[in-house]
């Protein structure tokens, strides 16, 4: 390594860890007007984000979560008349028909469903896996994915008419992995494509965004076991907060994006992607 190289990498360690971020909007107040949406996973974090960014562009929005005190706490925190709540385990994949049929009877029908749930033990290594883990993170990860779409198509191909299923991924499904989270991750990319092309035809479209580090309740708390810093290396050089990642989830179920299906969109400032370009 060169003199310049190493005393870049030194100045760019020595910059402050914080940024300035600000949030913009495409348009705000209508967007999804009339729409009904249902958000599993939609009480902490980027769920609570994107149905707060939802209920702002005029849409009635259904969440879940696992206890009565998340979802009283998203009640309170939010505090919209157009909330409907429910407690409901994604990993309950056998009465995930009935919970869909509940959600349609509730609100008279479903537009967009945005699949969120989601775990991360954080193994690091291969060595780590334990079966109780791995067959956790599985059905969280993948198979609650994976029958909640089952049972979504299943109503929009009997009624008819549009319909958005968005799923939540990760950046880790872009690369190779050996821990479940990331091997979850790139099988429910590869769900995206392959209902895309079974659906689009029928006026449902399937896509997901991939969120990089996102803070949240989660993240932050692991962050803080590992002294703040474990996220401090990335390409795009910051971490990112769920009200951006909402803004693109907000276009994603809308009509605005109706040309859009079957593509994974990375809100991680381009740190999936692996490039011999130095960082500057």
């Amino acid at each position: 390594m060169g003199m310049r190289q190493a005393m870049k990498k030194v100045l760019y360690a020595l910059k402050p860890n914080y940024v300035r971020v600000t949030v913009a909007q495409v348009q705000s107040g209508n967007t999804l007007c009339g729409k009904k949406i249902v958000i599993i996973g939609g009480t902490r974090g980027l769920g609570r984000a994107m149905a707060e960014k939802f209920l702002a562009e005029g849409a009635t929005v259904l969440i879940t979560g696992r206890s009565q005190q998340t979802v009283d706490s998203a009640v309170a925190a939010i505090g919209s008349d157009r909330l409907h709540t429910k407690v409901f385990d994604a990993n309950d994949t056998a009465a995930m028909p009935e919970f869909m049929d509940w959600c349609f009877s509730r609100l008279g029908g479903v537009d967009a469903f945005v699949s969120n749930a989601g775990i991360s033990l954080h193994e690091g290594t291969i060595q780590r896996v334990t079966p109780e883990g791995f067959d956790l993170t599985v059905s969280t990860n993948l198979k609650s994915h994976y029958f909640a779409a089952k049972a979504f198509l299943e109503w929009k191909v009997a009624l008819g008419g549009d319909g958005v299923l968005l799923f939540v991924t990760s950046k880790d499904g872009f690369v190779c992995n050996e821990t479940p989270y990331g091997l979850t991750k790139a099988a429910v990319n590869s769900l995206v494509g392959g209902l895309s092309t079974a659906y689009y035809r029928r006026g449902i479209r399937v896509n997901a965004i991939a969120p990089g580090v996102t803070i949240t309740d989660m993240t932050a708390m692991y962050a803080k076991k590992a002294n703040g810093n474990m996220y401090a290396a990335n390409y795009a050089g910051r971490n990112f907060i769920p009200e951006e990642v909402a803004e693109v989830a907000c276009f994603l179920v809308g009509d605005a994006s109706k040309c859009i299906s079957g593509q994974i969109i990375y809100t991680d400032g381009g740190d999936h992607i692996k490039s011999n370009v130095e960082v500057l």
